[in-house]
């Protein structure tokens, strides 16, 4: 269920992070929704992902996942194309640095921006229009 302020925590969420630099457990594209689904859900559905501080233990959590969509789907979510993407939605894309390891980000607000985060550039918003083909955005129920 989501809280009733989600939209406010979730924007207030996005202005602390925007901009920081990238950090593995803190500030990497999996955290960031990690956060984001606390500031929307009264009951996070990735609370129980184990913590992570490096890219080998982010990797060794990966492992747990390799079913991105079929976790993401036990867990409540509902895949829907991007052209969809609504404020609050999980934002998949596969990986692009070679590890095999996907991307992750959430909708920030309803102009369609995504927020992400990746080694070289840190976090970031894009239009969703740039995100690399094969994205999907996953919803939780109102």
């Amino acid at each position: 269920m989501r809280r009733p302020d989600w939209e406010l925590r979730l924007v207030e969420y996005a202005g602390t992070v925007q901009g920081r630099a990238f950090s593995w457990g803190e500030t990497d594209c999996f955290s960031l929704v990690c956060s984001a689904l606390g500031a929307i859900l009264e009951a996070n559905p990735l609370a129980d992902v184990p913590y992570y501080i490096s890219r080998a233990e982010a990797e060794a959590v990966a492992e747990t996942f390799a079913d991105v969509a079929g976790e993401l789907g036990r867990r409540g979510g509902t895949p829907y194309p991007i052209g969809f993407a609504q404020q609050g939605d999980i934002v998949t894309m596969p990986g692009d640095d070679g590890t095999g390891l996907p991307r992750f980000g959430f909708v920030v607000d309803g102009r369609g921006r995504v927020m992400t985060s990746e080694p070289h550039t840190g976090v970031e918003i894009l239009p969703v229009e740039a995100l690399p083909s094969g994205a999907a955005v996953w919803r939780w129920p109102a």
